[in-house]
């Protein structure tokens, strides 16, 4: 697949290195010959400096050609022009990074496809609704929601008091034949490996193991697992970055009570006038008087 990459920041590069992994035929456009250099010299791709808005850089990609095209620099305005040019000029499918969460919520009514834009993403939306999710299965390491949560992979560091520790996936599933759920990985305590789990596999005090399940399946995982849920009620947040702002609105509107702690004073008053159901603090979150004023043991804590 040939796929264009437009900006070689963090988000840039680091989509080259995954896709190049992969055998992608990547080209990686961006302005600055410095941020260039390190994906030109130590990944298998084209870089290409240039305004990814010049249609003359575009077509020296060969952007009639792209079966994808991902505008990740800065500008949110920049990603969408670059979109908008790539579609016309012949690029199958289009992806840009957004800041304004509003055309995520607005986009079915908006038609964003008629522009050229095939997809829009944002990572900070993706991070705070990553986070919220983390809160809600607080027993959990790592989780991820399929299809609005109609499937939901979490994943769980065995401890000796699970109750499949030391049977093999087989002589689990016989054991505890209503499960709803099914484990997908297995990173064995240890070492690097990671195993797609066999019938034979067996389960390890210490292994990683991610499990993919529907919403009766959590809560059976909960009591396998040796784990208690606890529910989040009571969050503190620290910066008022667009994911910490992000994440004081999903979390309020869904009855979490969350404290935003904004060192500047006009940024933290345009973020109380904007979240109104949340408690913004203007004030130092290094201050440790600050803290220990406004955070008690049944408060969670977040460093955004």
């Amino acid at each position: 697949m040939k796929i264009i990459i437009a900006g070689a920041g963090e988000v840039g590069f680091h989509l080259a290195k995954l896709l190049s992994y992969e055998s992608q035929n990547i080209t990686l456009i961006d302005p600055v010959k410095e941020n260039l250099h390190y994906a030109d010299t130590h990944l298998d791709i084209r870089a290409l400096r240039g305004d990814a808005t010049s249609i003359k850089i575009l077509q020296e990609a060969n952007i009639n050609d792209a079966d994808l095209v991902i505008s990740v620099t800065s500008s949110e305005t920049t990603n969408i022009t670059v979109c908008v040019l790539a579609k016309q000029l012949g690029a199958k499918r289009t992806i840009a990074r957004i800041t304004n969460t509003e055309f995520l919520d607005f986009q079915d009514e908006i038609g964003f496809q008629q522009f050229g834009i095939d997809e829009l993403i944002s990572p900070e939306s993706l991070a705070s609704k990553e986070i919220e999710l983390l809160l809600n299965q607080s027993a959990f390491n790592d989780s991820y929601e399929f299809e609005n949560g109609a499937l939901t992979m979490v994943g769980v560091s065995l401890q000796r008091t699970a109750q499949f520790v030391g049977k093999t996936v087989q002589e689990a599933g016989e054991i505890f034949p209503e499960v709803h759920f099914m484990p997908i990985a297995i990173q064995r305590f240890g070492t690097q490996y990671t195993l797609i789990p066999r019938g034979d596999t067996q389960f390890k005090e210490g292994d990683q193991v991610y499990f993919i399940t529907t919403t009766d399946g959590v809560a059976e995982l909960y009591k396998l697992t040796g784990k208690t849920k606890h529910v989040m009620r009571n969050v503190m947040i620290l910066g008022g970055s667009n994911i910490g702002k992000q994440t004081a609105k999903h979390l309020s509107a869904n009855g979490v009570n969350v404290k935003l702690i904004e060192q500047n004073a006009e940024k933290a008053f345009d973020l109380a006038d904007e979240l109104s159901e949340t408690l913004v603090i203007n004030g130092d979150g290094r201050n440790v008087e600050l803290l220990q004023e406004e955070v008690s043991t049944r408060w969670m804590l977040l460093l955004l």
